[in-house]
């Protein structure tokens, strides 16, 4: 193995105008390196050290054009095995340390040091991210399943992949940095919305309404604490900053930084720290189980991690169905305990709270989610997703402006009593929702179901008043 190493030192007259004076040729150079360290001793081309260690040494000097400065340009080469790099690099350090004492400004031109490890370390943060891709895509095809990803490569690589009758489905993940595959494990967030909790425990009217056990589904877990703390046992938070650490230093390796020992052998410290949980995590593999009713959040969160804007997106959808949820409660037309998005569209519709083109709309954009947290879609563009997370604030924001606070302004805006005509008036001139061909028969359902004089009123917010003869007005409110 050869290593080299080349030093430009730089004498300023006037920051060291002994070591200008006095060391002003090659010789020179050298009896102050013997002279400084007794452990380097310098003969013809060749440079001891220890009196174990032989390596070639060549120095030019002369003095920098126009400047009261002189330069040595010094290059030191290594020819052995790996188990004397150690005398090498401790030879490199006396040198430049000897410049600095004598007042000079050693710079390093080529660092063959810094690249040995470098590509030593490589191979260990290559090998340690690749285990991490293998227990993460383990893990979700064995319990999410391989609906989750598809190939999204280019036709010719797909090509390719078809005639060798294999299947890449751990590509998506190497679109994935470093950083956010260990979000994927120890980065906590929430099953349910904490805004529920706050609904839970607004709806509640003593302590014994509140179970410990609904409560504890708020709490947000990382992946690792949820699946392998049971079967591993390591906390997430021990990896997760070996991970972030790791990061850091793969960082250096990654840009071509000065790398030293001491860094390549925390690097290979930190590597063999992670190994160990992670491949116990593997083995462990068949006991993890994750619940059924868990599968798409654990999906959503992969997504996350592999786009910034796929994220945003399905935190925004989850706000989405929040808002669905509540409007369906709101108008007490919620049947079952759970249904589907496409049923609760329906429902809605029915009783044209939202409109055909709504329901279309809303259909679309559930597509659109499918496509990135089941088939993991990494080839939407930036303007493509940042259109569709447009389109989904706006149907948020439209079921949000509730029809019910909608038609109460309108009637305290007319003087706390209105007639039907003028309710329609006041809410096609001053409305900013687009109104559907079927808004007026809305604005009738909304009055009886908030209307407890009406056989329509099934319990709930009772705020306005039949007046008889199309006459409608509003009763206090506690909210």
């Amino acid at each position: 193995m050869n290593l080299n190493t080349e030093y430009l030192i730089i004498v300023d007259k006037e920051l060291s105008e002994a070591f200008f004076q006095m060391c002003d040729s090659v010789e020179a150079f050298y009896k102050l390196l013997n002279k400084s360290d007794p452990d380097i001793v310098i003969s013809g081309k060749q440079i001891e050290y220890q009196k174990e260690s032989k390596f070639s040494i060549s120095v030019k000097t002369n003095k920098v054009k126009g400047k009261q400065q002189r330069f040595f340009y010094v290059k030191i080469t290594f020819v052995g095995e790996d188990t004397d790099v150690d005398k090498y690099v401790m030879l490199l350090k006396s040198i430049r340390g000897i410049a600095y004492r004598s007042g000079g400004q050693p710079e390093t031109l080529w660092d063959d040091v810094s690249l040995y490890y470098s590509q030593k370390a490589y191979l260990l943060v290559n090998k340690i991210e690749n285990l991490m891709r293998k227990l993460i895509t383990y893990f979700m095809l064995t319990n999410i399943g391989k609906d989750w990803l598809t190939q999204t490569s280019p036709d010719i690589v797909i090509d390719a992949i078809e005639k060798s009758k294999r299947k890449q489905y751990i590509d998506v993940l190497h679109q994935i940095d470093f950083i956010h595959l260990g979000d994927f494990l120890f980065k906590p967030y929430h099953i349910k919305d904490p805004k529920e909790l706050f609904s839970l425990i607004s709806n509640a009217k003593t302590q014994d309404d509140l179970k410990i056990e609904e409560l504890k589904v708020f709490e947000a877990k990382s992946n690792w604490e949820k699946y392998f703390s049971k079967i591993v046992e390591c906390t997430d938070e021990y990896i997760d900053n070996r991970w972030k650490s790791l990061y850091e230093l793969r960082c250096k390796v990654a840009h071509n930084a000065l790398l030293n020992k001491d860094e390549y052998e925390r690097i290979n410290r930190l590597v063999n720290e992670i190994e160990i949980p992670l491949e116990k995590a593997i083995d462990n593999l068949d006991k993890v189980q994750v619940p059924q009713e868990e599968k798409e959040q654990v999906a959503e969160n992969v997504v996350g991690s592999i786009n910034t804007l796929f994220g945003e997106f399905v935190q925004a959808w989850k706000l989405f169905e929040t808002t669905l949820k509540n409007v369906e409660r709101e108008y007490g037309i919620t049947q079952e305990k759970y249904h589907t998005i496409i049923h609760t569209l329906e429902l809605l519709r029915e009783k044209e709270v939202i409109d055909d083109d709504y329901c279309r709309d809303s259909l679309e954009l559930m597509r659109f989610r499918n496509q990135v947290v089941h088939e993991s879609r990494i080839d939407f563009t930036e303007n493509m997703i940042r259109n569709q997370l447009s389109k989904l604030d706006y149907l948020t924001k439209t079921l949000q402006r509730s029809w019910k606070e909608e038609i109460y302004n309108a009637i305290v805006q007319l003087g706390g009593e209105a007639s039907l005509a003028e309710i329609y008036g006041f809410i096609e001139t001053h409305s900013t929702r687009t109104l559907p061909k079927t808004w007026q028969a809305t604005v009738r359902y909304i009055l009886q179901i908030f209307c407890s004089d009406t056989d329509s009123y099934k319990g709930g917010d009772d705020i306005f008043n039949h007046k008889g003869r199309g006459k409608w007005g509003i009763k206090q409110r506690n909210t």
